[in-house]
């Protein structure tokens, strides 16, 4: 549940007191004060998310207490409590953008209620904000892991493993492998999965905003801070947040992240109150933190609380097995997106997908699959749908392969040798093989025909 903060300007402190109890059942942090200017200087440090004030105080009177709160921070609510209140000042109450008015004396159950009310807001307008944040962030609906090969199904394992356990996970791989998927795969799974959930790309955000993004800040925090702002750690409160490319944060970000991560507390940018969160982090590199410690750009004491169950989620090349699982997911989703009927691939193209190397990862797979949809004529994604460069079969070197020629090879021989080397590396399709060969099919059938015969 998550905490709200209450202010109670009060100067009979028998009633602040009170007040303060019967918000602290209500579930509020509360506190309290006897003076207006000590009200205001409040607002200033502490920026609670409602306030009970009095009307006459010693040093002024509770509708500047109203003013200041609106002013600072316009979404704080204000409730004036007072057994003196005239029309005029409950006009100017109003006005100011008062809450409630309420009558001493009353009864406690009355506050009772009003404060119930005032969380239920509050807790709407939370759940507001992070609609708001996840709807900012969401692509299309999370996607489920393709486990098929032998090394994602040893991944799987380790996340079945750790995914209830309430420990720090650094998921490590190269870009575009897929570590959002694993980070919503283990919040699903996870002790909370009806949680919220969050990302934040580090390296996608400037620099200078990773540190308001993650914590929020105050009004007037900088130069354009016109509102608080909540920052993800704050809304992904009783839930889980993913910080990706977390080996490309500054220094001193690590510095209070690490701070965040042994309290589980955080200091808005431009405020100076502790708010207490719970929320699980999930780290994801690609590069390994490990190099960064020793030069110097990646704390080792953050590196040691991070790396607690470390995750290697391996290149697309290295799960071929998962190739066409991937694919006919992808084919599927932008099917339905762009309204086309397609319900397969043929198997040229599978083929096609299978020899590419993949340097870009799922993300490229996505990508390449999206265009062929776009492209395809009919309901089939066909070989000619797909970029150039995966129609093409690259015959690796020599030097790379266990191809050997006699040292008195004839000429006849190493034709013999490179043929059945380049056949091999275009896995048997002769027609590609004679193009890479810069012969005719029939020819390669005629030669290979003799090769046969002698």
């Amino acid at each position: 549940m998550h905490e709200f903060s209450l202010l109670v300007v009060e100067d009979d402190v028998d009633m602040a007191q009170l007040l303060c109890e019967l918000a602290t059942e209500q579930g509020f942090s509360a506190s309290h004060c006897q003076q207006v200017h000590t009200g205001i200087n409040q607002l200033r440090h502490l920026s609670p998310d409602v306030v009970l004030t009095d009307l006459r105080l010693p040093d002024g009177n509770g509708n500047e207490v109203v003013v200041a709160a609106k002013s600072l921070h316009p979404e704080t609510e204000v409730v004036m409590i007072t057994g003196y209140a005239s029309v005029q000042d409950a006009v100017d109450g109003f006005k100011h953008g008062l809450f409630d008015l309420i009558t001493k004396p009353f009864e406690t159950e009355l506050i009772k209620n009003l404060l119930s009310r005032l969380r239920k807001l509050l807790e709407h307008r939370l759940r507001m904000r992070q609609i708001e944040t996840r709807l900012n962030q969401l692509e299309r609906e999370p996607m489920a892991p393709v486990v098929h090969s032998p090394i994602m199904q040893q991944v799987m394992q380790q996340i079945d493993q750790v995914a209830p356990l309430d420990v720090s996970v650094l998921i490590n791989g190269e870009t575009g492998v897929g570590k959002g998927v694993m980070a919503k795969t283990i919040h699903a799974m996870g002790a909370n999965p009806r949680g919220p959930y969050f990302e934040l790309n580090c390296a996608a955000v400037p620099e200078n905003l990773v540190e308001s993004e993650l914590f929020g800040y105050e009004k007037g925090a900088f130069t354009g801070a016109l509102n608080r702002k909540l920052g993800l750690l704050e809304l992904a409160n009783n839930g889980t947040l993913l910080l990706d490319e977390i080996n490309s944060t500054r220094l001193d970000i690590q510095a209070k992240l690490l701070h965040f991560l042994q309290n589980q507390t955080l200091v808005r940018v431009g405020g100076s109150k502790a708010i207490q969160v719970h929320v699980r982090i999930l780290f994801a590199t690609n590069q390994p933190l490990k190099e960064l410690v020793d030069q110097g750009l990646f704390r080792e004491d953050l590196y040691y609380r991070i790396n607690v169950f470390p995750i290697d989620l391996p290149p697309l090349r290295e799960r071929k097995e998962d190739l066409a699982g991937l694919a006919e997911f992808f084919v599927s989703y932008y099917a339905q997106k762009f309204n086309k009927k397609i319900y397969s691939l043929s198997n040229k193209a599978l083929e096609a997908l299978s020899r590419y190397s993949w340097p870009g990862n799922i993300r490229e797979l996505e990508n390449v699959m999206q265009r062929a949809v776009v492209l395809a004529r009919n309901d089939t994604i066909e070989l000619a749908y797909l970029p150039n460069e995966l129609h093409e079969t690259k015959v690796p070197s020599i030097s790379n392969q266990n191809v050997l020629f006699p040292e008195d090879a004839t000429l006849a021989q190493i034709e013999s040798l490179w043929i059945d080397h380049v056949l091999n590396a275009c896995q048997g399709n002769k027609s590609q093989a004679a193009q890479k060969l810069g012969i005719d099919p029939s020819t390669l059938y005629r030669k290979l025909q003799q090769q046969k015969s002698e």
